[in-house]
């Protein structure tokens, strides 16, 4: 995982200590290699914009020195260490935070006052300080999702166990398991299916076919390692190879234990939680109430000679 955006101050200021003019791309490029970022670190994104998340931690980065005075700017997209920033690398200052900036620079302390959090964050320390706002942006957004999440299992807890049985054989057909065409996918008879309460066809032709189990569970009512093993049982007595279990609770440690061992059958195990996730993922059950376009400066524009 990428370093926080805390860790990238001190490697960008001692870039900088080369006495360099650089715009944004060349800072990229060259911290990526001084902090050995690997391929899949430099392709994080953030979940809720789709922007690279090491050019945002470049980008704010170069914003917080240039506030602070560390950085001048001597022509357009383009930056250098000032003498402020020299003395700062000279001085043996290796931990750089916004506390360190805030105190030290009084022109960061008044861009920091200007965005401060507001008062219903936590009274921790750091929350007093500004963070990277596309940091901000992603926690408001996973609070949100996870606040979502709850709601859904809540609903499904309040359904009876058939509509929770229809409910993930929608949720597969919205994934594109089945195809677009009719009888996809179906619920069996509720009663005496032998473990198995759903079917669906994993290819238009319904060559092959994916065999569920659904468990509208109380969150404290696990599901065990017996439990997978009928449903494995009512797999292999039809000659069924794939099969999926979903459950509104979680599954034991004995449980996934039992699927991780398994060399015959390809099983998949989803808890409530992943199975709300894939819920809102696909559009099933919820609907968009607000929608956000995030934009950035286009740096490429503004280099081209």
């Amino acid at each position: 995982m990428i370093p926080p955006f805390q860790k990238y101050l001190y490697p960008f200021l001692s870039l900088m200590g080369d006495g360099k003019v650089r715009n944004i791309s060349q800072v990229s490029n060259d911290l990526a290699k001084t902090m050995n970022l690997s391929e899949e670190e430099l392709s994080e994104t953030y979940e809720t914009s789709g922007q690279n998340r090491h050019h945002g931690r470049c980008g704010w980065a170069r914003t917080w020195f240039l506030k602070a005075g560390v950085l001048d700017s001597p022509s357009r997209g383009h930056f250098v260490i000032s003498e402020s920033g020299r003395k700062l690398l000279n001085s043996g200052q290796t931990e750089i935070t916004q506390k360190f900036l805030i105190e030290r620079f009084p022109s960061f302390a008044a861009f920091a006052k200007a965005r401060k959090k507001d008062k219903h964050c936590s009274a921790s320390e750091e929350s007093h300080y500004v963070t990277d706002p596309m940091n901000q942006i992603e926690d408001a957004f996973a609070q949100l999702n996870n606040k979502l999440i709850d709601d859904l299992l809540q609903y499904i807890g309040e359904q009876d166990p058939k509509f929770f049985e229809k409910l993930v054989v929608d949720l597969l057909v919205a994934m594109g398991y089945g195809g677009d065409f009719e009888d996809a996918a179906k619920v069996t008879q509720f009663s005496n299916d032998g473990g198995i309460d759903g079917i669906i066809k994993e290819d238009a032709l319904g060559l092959d076919k994916v065999y569920l189990q659904a468990k509208r569970w109380k969150e404290t009512n696990v599901v065990g390692a017996p439990d997978i093993h009928k449903f494995m049982g009512a797999l292999m007595s039809i000659g069924a190879s794939k099969g999926v279990y979903i459950t509104t609770s979680s599954f034991s440690k004995a449980a996934l234990d039992v699927v991780a061992s398994n060399k015959s059958l390809k099983l998949v195990l989803i808890d409530g939680k992943q199975l709300a996730s894939y819920m809102i993922k696909y559009n099933v059950g919820v609907i968009s109430q607000h929608s956000y376009t995030i934009k950035r400066v286009d740096t490429g524009y503004f280099e081209e000679e």
